[in-house]
């Protein structure tokens, strides 16, 4: 009796906090924006000490990431040309880096940075 080949399962899993560091450093690229929107840690980030990357929201369905990002442009900035570019660079990078379908990427623009 011969035995064919083994089958070896294989997976992986991805942190958020991973998607949401390689979101926060693609958006830290473009020009015009002054950051992330930031967001009141919970009490079990506080208490667990984890990082907070703002105003990031990732969901996932079958393979197929949807991303929301609230972002503060500065002052001076196209919001509707710094969105799309974001758009983009946020999408190129999660797919080639973790090869997942980005569906979309929705962008709120929740402030503007004045220099005083």
């Amino acid at each position: 009796m011969t035995e064919g080949p083994k089958r070896v399962e294989k997976s992986l899993h991805i942190s958020q906090d991973v998607v949401a560091q390689i979101i926060t450093n693609s958006v830290a690229e473009i020009e015009g924006v002054y950051g992330i929107a930031p967001v009141m840690k919970t009490p079990r980030q506080i208490w667990l000490r984890q990082e907070s990357f703002g105003n990031i929201r990732i969901g996932l369905v079958d393979d197929v990431l949807s991303v929301s990002i609230g972002i503060i442009l500065e002052s001076g900035a196209k919001a509707v040309n710094t969105a799309e570019e974001i758009q983009e660079k946020v999408k190129s990078s999660v797919q080639t880096m973790l090869g997942l379908t980005v569906a979309k990427v929705n962008v709120t623009v929740c402030g503007v940075h004045f220099e005083e």
